[in-house]
């Protein structure tokens, strides 16, 4: 198994994590680590993921120093967890493969940045090109469950005429920013008002059946989605947050695309104390019938798509690249 020498960008919860994945699986080496939050740059990385394996390289502060000194040190690849948005880390990218490192990131519109941000994903392909690196985003939602395995899970089919995939995450037991985000303990009129202000709710529900229809060769100009509050019947009590009957625990997404071939159906809930769940149903010839009882861990599973994509994205042709047009191993 190759190992690459990586840049670390961002080490909240889901940072953390990717640094202590590259350590437990041995893809990675870090050599370099970077984090604008002043309660952790200047620390030593092992000492903010103190797991076997991690080096006590300092956290710096600069993004384009750290990117300067991981060159130095070997680095072909930056790991970024930072934002959800394109245009919160457009920048970023661009500074990372001028440098001359390959980017992989969990940004979720980055999953299918054309959906959302055409001209951004336009311009972030020709900086990959002309510097001769590829940025891929991944991710287990999106990135996995509602997009690349129900494509992979299409490839025993002659034909398909409707792809209809399902996620539910009990987030009692994710981090608190998740819990946060689905707006746990909210008035159900609140969440409305914060949803149609696009201000609460799931980033990638549209990336990933837009990657989806690409990857089958259908259109994805055509979505149409929804979002409601779950709203609690009992009390809910987490780490957390503290919920009463009639206030809000979670959400419940709901998408439909459709082509002239077929649909694609997507549904994704994540509310507090809901049984977890992934399931994947494809009408077509055959049929294909998948079902993960307990789920796919959101935290532990993202990094670990970042570390096992290091290796398809660093050999990939220059370019922004998506998760079903790379190898897999």
């Amino acid at each position: 198994m190759e190992k690459y020498q990586s840049l670390h960008v961002g080490l909240g919860p889901i940072g953390r994590e990717i640094v202590t994945a590259a350590a437990k699986s041995g893809r990675c080496e870090p050599v370099a680590a970077v984090d604008i939050s002043p309660e952790i740059a200047g620390r030593s990385l092992a000492e903010v993921v103190p797991t076997e394996g991690v080096p006590a390289v300092e956290i710096m502060g600069d993004l384009a120093e750290a990117a300067r000194v991981a060159v130095e040190r070997g680095a072909t690849v930056a790991l970024v967890a930072t934002g959800s948005r394109v245009e919160q880390v457009q920048e970023q990218f661009e500074t990372l493969m001028a440098a001359g490192l390959n980017c992989v990131t969990t940004c979720e519109e980055m999953v299918f940045p054309w959906l959302r941000a055409a001209t951004e994903a336009d311009e972030l392909d020709v900086a990959a090109r002309e510097a001769g690196v590829s940025l891929l985003g991944v991710g287990v939602n999106p990135g996995f469950v509602l997009d690349l395995l129900p494509f992979v899970a299409t490839r025993v089919c002659q034909t398909v005429s409707a792809v209809y995939a399902t996620r539910i995450v009990n987030a009692s037991l994710r981090r608190q920013q998740l819990q946060a985000k689905i707006g746990s303990g909210l008035d159900p009129d609140d969440f409305r008002a914060r949803a149609a202000q696009n201000a609460i709710g799931h980033v990638g529900l549209g990336e990933s059946a837009a990657l989806l229809a690409d990857s089958l060769g259908w259109p994805w100009d055509n979505i149409e989605q929804s979002i409601e509050p779950v709203i609690a019947d009992v009390a809910v009590k987490t780490e957390y947050f503290e919920v009463k009957p009639g206030q809000v625990r979670g959400q419940a997404q709901k998408l439909r695309l459709t082509a002239p071939q077929g649909i694609i159906e997507l549904e994704l809930t994540m509310a507090l104390d809901e049984p977890s769940l992934d399931a994947v149903r494809i009408e077509g010839e055959p049929p294909v019938d998948l079902m993960v009882q307990g789920g796919i861990h959101g935290d532990r599973a993202t990094a670990g798509t970042v570390v096992n994509f290091v290796a398809s994205c660093v050999k990939a042709a220059p370019g922004l690249r998506t998760v079903t047009d790379v190898p897999l191993s």
